[in-house]
């Protein structure tokens, strides 16, 4: 199928779905089916369409025992795109079709989409920004020396909560002694806040931490030596048995969760 035939076909939810898949790196077809708000069974109409025609790719993994298929947008898709994008007078985001996912996406954007979902019309995720659009908006606001996973909008009963947010890569370096995996590579997620003379211009930055002992090194690093933008930590664990806007956000000093937007109060 040649470019000009793709585009007289595609329908606005697949310029979605590959501009879904362009900017976050590969995906299953239940989260395209929950960004687009759709049935699995459109989504994987849509994406057999899209791979048909070139325009995305799809693996799975031999090990997977749920032979999940991971779809991303090919160098065809993301050139296509690129040109519809121009064309209309708007930006091309940076390394489109290029993008690793993020572990923020899987952590935080898709269950707070889900959330959304469920419960129209009182909570909403506002705005995300993926790794490389966070990137330039911390540049925008004279931070570009800060490195986040994603910045979010998040308004729930009334209430609204601006974000960013790391994910804890856990231990750094492949020998690591077994009394320093609790601490090896936590400093790396707050040196920039704390070479910042700068305020940030967000209610919370939310950090989730590989498990729960990291999770303490944090908050104990934290009460000891404060920083000026709130912080709010939880643990993958948390996020995967709880939805994000629980109470599953601790602050420095606290004992008691939070909800998100509590973050905000």
């Amino acid at each position: 199928m040649n470019d000009r035939t793709a585009v007289r076909r595609l329908s606005p939810r697949r310029w979605r779905i590959l501009s879904f898949l362009a900017q976050h790196g590969s995906a299953s077809t239940l989260d395209v089916a929950l960004v687009c708000d759709v049935s699995r069974l459109t989504a994987h109409r849509d994406l057999a369409w899209l791979h048909d025609a070139g325009l995305v790719r799809r693996d799975r993994s031999a090990e997977d025992r749920t032979h999940t298929w991971w779809y991303a947008a090919t160098a065809q898709g993301a050139e296509l795109l690129s040109r519809e994008l121009a064309a209309s007078g708007r930006s091309v985001p940076l390394q489109l079709g290029r993008r690793h996912p993020s572990p923020a996406d899987a952590l935080l954007f898709l269950p707070l989409v889900e959330v959304s979902r469920r419960n129209a019309g009182t909570c909403e995720l506002f705005q995300w920004l993926a790794t490389m659009e966070t990137s330039a908006w911390l540049r925008q606001h004279d931070l570009a020396h800060l490195r986040a996973d994603g910045y979010g909008v998040w308004l729930e009963d009334g209430r609204c909560l601006r974000f960013l947010v790391h994910v804890d890569r856990g231990p750094v370096g492949d020998a690591i002694a077994e009394q320093e995996k609790r601490t090896s590579g936590l400093s790396g997620l707050l040196t920039g806040y704390r070479r910042s003379h700068r305020a940030v211009p967000v209610g919370a930055v939310l950090i989730i931490a590989q498990d729960a002992e990291r999770e303490e090194q944090l908050l104990t690093d934290l009460v000891r030596d404060p920083l000026r933008p709130q912080i709010a930590v939880t643990t993958r664990e948390m996020l995967y048995r709880h939805w994000p806007n629980d109470q599953v956000w601790r602050l420095p000093g606290d004992g008691m969760a939070r909800r998100l937007t509590d973050l905000g109060a």
